[in-house]
């Protein structure tokens, strides 16, 4: 009764409670300078996750002002259930990606999907989510390696990217994935709108050429010069330009789009058409749903883990350059949390984008609170701008999705694989290819199945050295090397055993192998009587292997194993 009354005790205690709501841990310290770094921070993210919430929604199939509806109330979630301060929360291009693999189609000729399928996507990853963390099963995805990671990005990159080539063209055709762009991306091009072309080319030499600017207006600090506060002005603009560049970019367009209209010549140039304009209002997912489950199918257990992985991935890359740790758990309950909340405002799944996280840090974020200030910047959007969003170019978002998936592909990381371990180029060759033939969902399932089998193998096939007693030296078996004089006269002077030292523990995967190895070489040498085990490096061994070798190995290596286990078992007790 003690024992239980300690457990709720400690449930319910205060260090607990800052465990579960990070806001209690680093509001109190708050200071009144953080806030103009965090509304600082919050502006140049909304101004950054507005073009490309409509962008990614456009990758999702759903009408774009379905992007913005999931661009604040994962922000404001995290705001109380985060753990990073620099991790900003909304739509992300591979989740989006995922979102129009699992969609259904409206069938009204517009290309797009049914939304309420999306919205009940979102509840039930965050549902999901939600569970895993509060199970604390954040450590799952510590099976998915890098390299799985890595065919699976790259091959998400060249799905979206190529899946928006169309509307650069100026094109349009219904697809279900990359095999379908490329055959009809070439059998439509003759029906390319130059006009698309030119402002789609356009607008990506702008995009870069703003980009530089950017990084061009920060070399200065890299350096030891101090500049006058004029030069600093001129500069911090200049960065402030180059960050907003997606936003920049759209609303030129959207004015070079209006002027075609209001002078008649709205043919020339595909605009984004008619939106929904307001806030979302707030309903229940739509639970009855045709076929939802059959729609949805793997998507429910998948998506979320992705999203997952895509957040942590971005909170412990700028946790470690900021000197600050993240909680895997707390993170996934943040973005469950966020996904429930917005499944109630017409939300699509969402996760941490690397882009938004990035701009987010270096404009000096202090506190999770400038998420509150970009969802700020959202809603504002929502309620007075969507009107405007009629005359985006088409060709002007896929610009900036295409801009957005060029740097995130990083041909050093493949070249890393070859350096260090160049096995690891199977199971990333693996989830490349099949992503793109069979999808991301299904060559990522099967990739990670071939990188659990690259790393159960030497658990199946341990190392095996054989050792005379009369010979000093070791061998790696080996049952076409010829025997030695002094093997020979290891047994035949009345020495009639061998000892085989395994290198690694024994577990069921590798039960037949030792087996067979251990009477092939007892066979092979023509050994008198008895092989030897020598357990020095087991550390384990489970039931299957003693249940298959029982009958077959002597019972003096059971003698020794027992032993191990009791000095390894009593070594345990003492620590």
């Amino acid at each position: 009764m003690e024992s239980v009354q300690n457990v709720i005790s400690s449930y319910c205690s205060m260090d607990s409670w800052k465990r579960r709501v990070p806001i209690l841990n680093w509001l109190p310290k708050y200071q009144l300078n953080y806030t103009v770094s965090d509304a600082i921070a919050g502006l140049t993210v909304g101004m950054t996750i507005i073009p490309q919430g409509l962008a990614y929604a456009s990758i999702a199939k759903l009408s774009i002002e379905y992007g913005l509806y999931s661009a604040f109330m994962g922000s404001f979630m995290y705001f109380f259930l985060g753990t990073s301060k620099d991790v900003s929360v909304g739509p992300t291009a591979i989740v989006s990606l995922l979102v129009a693999t699992y969609g259904k189609s409206l069938g009204d000729g517009s290309g797009l999907n049914d939304p309420s399928y999306a919205v009940t996507l979102a509840f039930f990853c965050g549902l999901v989510q939600f569970l895993l963390g509060a199970l604390h099963l954040g450590s799952l995805t510590g099976f998915i390696s890098n390299a799985v990671i890595m065919g699976f990005t790259f091959a998400s990159v060249i799905t979206i990217g190529f899946g928006q080539v169309k509307n650069v063209l100026g094109i349009s055709f219904d697809s279900s994935g990359f095999i379908d762009d490329l055959r009809y991306t070439f059998q439509y091009i003759t029906d390319t709108n130059p006009w698309d072309l030119l402002l789609g080319v356009g607008c990506m030499i702008a995009l870069l050429l703003l980009e530089h600017l950017k990084s061009s207006s920060t070399e200065w600090e890299k350096e030891d010069y101090v500049p006058t506060m004029p030069q600093n002005g001129i500069w911090k603009f200049l960065w402030f330009v180059g960050t907003a560049r997606n936003a920049i970019i759209v609303l030129l367009t959207g004015l070079i789009a209006w002027s075609l209209d209001e002078g008649g010549l709205s043919e020339y140039i595909t605009i984004t058409g008619e939106v929904t304009e307001g806030l979302p209002k707030p309903k229940v997912p739509d639970f009855t749903a045709p076929d939802l489950l059959e729609v949805l199918s793997i998507a429910i257990g998948f998506v979320p883990l992705i999203a997952f992985l895509e957040t942590i991935a971005v909170g412990k890359s700028f946790g470690r350059q900021n000197s600050y740790k993240v909680d895997s758990n707390q993170e996934l309950i943040a973005l469950g949390v966020g996904n429930l909340a917005g499944s109630f405002f017409q939300a699509y799944p969402t996760g941490g984008a690397f882009s938004r996280s990035a701009i987010q840090s270096q404009s000096g974020a202090k506190t999770p609170a400038a998420g509150v200030v970009c969802g700020a910047v959202v809603l504002i959007a929502l309620a007075f701008v969507t009107p405007a969003f009629y005359f985006i170019p088409k060709a002007a978002l896929a610009a900036v999705i295409i801009m957005a998936l060029v740097r995130m592909i990083n041909i050093q990381s493949i070249v890393n694989l070859w350096i260090i371990r160049r096995v690891d180029l199977v199971p990333f060759a693996v989830t490349f290819i099949l992503s793109l033939i069979m999808g991301v969902e299904y060559g990522t399932l099967i990739g990670v199945g071939v990188d659990l089998i690259i790393l159960l193998y030497p658990m199946a096939r341990p190392g095996m050295d054989v050792i005379n007693p009369s010979v000093t030296e070791s061998s790696k078996y080996d049952e076409e090397r010829p025997e030695t004089e002094e093997e020979k006269k290891s047994y035949s002077g009345g020495t009639p055993t061998v000892v085989v030292k395994v290198d690694r523990s024994m577990r069921y995967p590798a039960s037949d192998y030792i087996v067979d190895k251990l009477t092939e070489i007892r066979e092979a040498r023509e050994y008198a009587r008895h092989v030897v085990v020598d357990f020095t490096c087991v550390t384990g061994i489970d039931s299957t292997m003693v249940e298959v070798g029982g009958n077959r190995i002597h019972p003096c290596v059971f003698v020794c194993l027992f032993v191990c286990l009791f000095v390894l078992i009593s070594y345990l007790i003492i620590l």
